[in-house]
């Protein structure tokens, strides 16, 4: 059994750019509802354009005029999007993440490790966090105290839902995703998208969308 995460990590990458080779672009940019172009697919991840070439399977970020190298595990996702999406439009119903196929597994780490994080970083800020939604492209929900919606790809929305805290209960929060999240992308990388998502928000600053590192 292979220990190395970073190896586990490459060899990842390597799979989803041979499934990404052997797939049809064409069929694949219709079915995720992306738009496909001569050197690829363009794939909006939180409303940043990301370039997927194909076969070779890099992506770069546009922004400005410039492009830069996505990081991996974005790489990843966006090629498992292109691969898997089966054009199936969001269902207009919010789940949370211990009922996608197979969450559980996952459940814990990303109710501490991502609702856990947004919660202590916004339970006595609300405002904060209504700043940073809309920095990020959010769209207000009517949703406990403050909510917002994201569109993380072109057929997978996310809401982000926080409770303030007081005297008697703690401050919650919670990132539901689209009923239909499984048929676009594995439940893996939805806890990652989840997980980068809180990571943005709580590390909010007023200059433009970046990635994580």
């Amino acid at each position: 059994m292979d220990t190395d995460p970073n190896r586990r990590f490459m060899i990842a990458l390597e799979r989803a750019r041979a499934d990404w080779a052997a797939a049809d672009p064409d069929l694949s940019a219709a079915l995720a509802g992306c738009a496909r172009t001569p050197e690829g697919v363009l794939v909006p991840f939180f409303g940043a354009p990301h370039l997927v070439t194909h076969p070779a399977g890099e992506v770069v970020r546009r922004q400005d005029d410039t492009e830069k190298a996505a990081h991996p595990s974005v790489s990843i996702v966006l090629m498992h999007y292109l691969t898997r999406a089966d054009g199936a439009l969001p269902a207009d119903h919010w789940v949370a993440f211990r009922e996608l196929p197979d969450a559980l597994f996952y459940a814990q780490a990303f109710a501490g490790h991502a609702e856990g994080e947004l919660a202590a970083r916004f339970g006595e800020d609300l405002s904060g966090f209504r700043a940073a939604s809309a920095s990020l492209g959010g769209a207000p929900l009517d949703l406990a105290d403050a909510a917002y919606r994201f569109e993380a790809l072109p057929r997978l929305p996310l809401a982000v839902l926080l409770w303030g805290g007081d005297d008697e209960f703690p401050a919650q929060a919670r990132i539901l995703f689209d009923a239909n999240a499984g048929r676009q992308l594995p439940t893996e990388d939805l806890s990652g998208i989840g997980e980068w998502l809180a990571h943005r928000l709580t590390r909010h600053t007023s200059s433009p969308l970046t990635e994580k590192t």
